[in-house]
């Protein structure tokens, strides 16, 4: 499957794209395990686990700081998202700038 971030005046380095894509899935992931969780479906042993492809990918540690920093990003973006492409995809783009502001300042 071909990751729906490309703009069509930019052509983005493979490996942001991946991570993009990588984030997008997450998002993805956490908005629908929040809902099941609100309705009662507590400790899902199906949810997938991204967090670590995520923070490699981006060159950050596995700090439990930088970890905590990472989940509320990502929970907050989460909560963002609508069930369309575009949605997902501007949740990701902002979530990525947030997770690199985070390694600047590490």
């Amino acid at each position: 499957m071909k990751p729906h971030y490309q703009h069509p005046l930019l052509k983005l380095p493979a490996q942001m794209e991946e991570t993009l894509f990588l984030i997008g899935e997450e998002l993805k992931s956490r908005r629908l395990f929040e809902t099941l969780h609100q309705i009662g479906v507590d400790d899902c042993y199906f949810q997938p686990h991204l967090d670590s492809l995520i923070l490699r990918s981006m060159g950050l540690d596995i700090s439990d700081d930088t970890f905590n920093r990472y989940a509320d990003i990502m929970d907050k973006r989460a909560l963002k998202i609508e069930p369309d492409q575009k949605s997902i995809t501007k949740q990701a783009l902002k979530a990525y700038r947030e997770l690199i502001e985070l390694k600047r300042h590490r």
